[in-house]
């Protein structure tokens, strides 16, 4: 029977893988595989190491190491895929594994090539191992994903508000505007009385004026004389408070 071609290059997850994340998954999907075996698991088909890079960051040694990887895909391909197999097909896997990881070395190829020319099921073995393998980098994808954002409802649509239509234009006639009336005219305001002009008055007569001027002269006189009288009279009040005598 013609072998199934290997596929050049595995399928690995699509971002940095952490190893305590890779091995905890491992650990997860098969409970019952020992510890070398889960850490040469994750560290090569999951974070994508090398073997040599494994055993030098592990101290393990590499025949070890591939016993570990070859326990632990032997495992996967049994929790997926159970076949039935003898001493023979047992030795076939181990140089399945090997040459997965490009480390099977002469006169390796040779037998296995022959091994999988007759019989069918390691070819089987072969192919379903590529499938667990690939199952084991989705189941681990998909348990790393971030949880989906939760859907929010979507509120219903308000209710449409009925609107009334608009009534009808109508045209209003708009009075012209009045002329203003003409102004009547004001009646003129009262004159102002003018106060009459005195009339200037009539000279005196000579005669009169003579006889004014004659009453003042004596009045001025007159005036003198009692001016005088007091004066005596003052003196000789004086006089006799003084003590004096006539």
């Amino acid at each position: 029977m013609e072998r199934a071609s290997l596929r050049p290059v595995p399928q690995r997850p699509s971002a940095p893988v952490d190893p305590a994340a890779a091995l905890a998954h491992v650990e997860g999907t098969l409970p019952g595989l020992d510890e070398a075996g889960r850490r040469a698991l994750a560290l090569v088909d999951l974070v994508g190491r090398t073997p040599p890079q494994v055993c030098a960051e592990t101290g393990i040694a590499e025949p070890d190491l591939a016993d570990a990887l070859a326990r632990a895909r032997k495992a996967l391909r049994r929790a997926a895929f159970p076949l039935p197999g003898s001493g023979w097909c047992e030795r076939a896997e181990r140089l399945l594994s090997d040459e997965l990881d490009g480390a099977l070395a002469d006169p390796g190829p040779r037998r296995l090539a022959a091994h999988l020319a007759n019989c069918d099921r390691c070819v089987e073995h072969e192919r379903r191992l590529w499938q667990a393998r690939d199952q084991l980098v989705l189941s681990f994808e998909q348990a790393r994903a971030p949880a989906p954002a939760p859907q929010v409802a979507d509120e219903p649509d308000p209710e449409p508000v009925e609107v009334p239509d608009p009534e009808p234009l109508r045209l209003v006639e708009v009075p012209a505007p009045a002329e203003p009336a003409e102004p009547e005219p004001a009646e003129p305001e009262p004159a102002m009385p003018v106060p009459a002009t005195p009339e200037p008055a009539e000279p005196l007569p000579a005669a009169a004026e003579s006889r004014l001027s004659l009453r003042g002269v004596a009045w001025a006189a007159s005036m003198a004389v009692a001016v005088l009288l007091a004066i005596v009279s003052l003196a000789l009040t004086i006089y006799a408070i003084a003590g004096g005598g006539f």
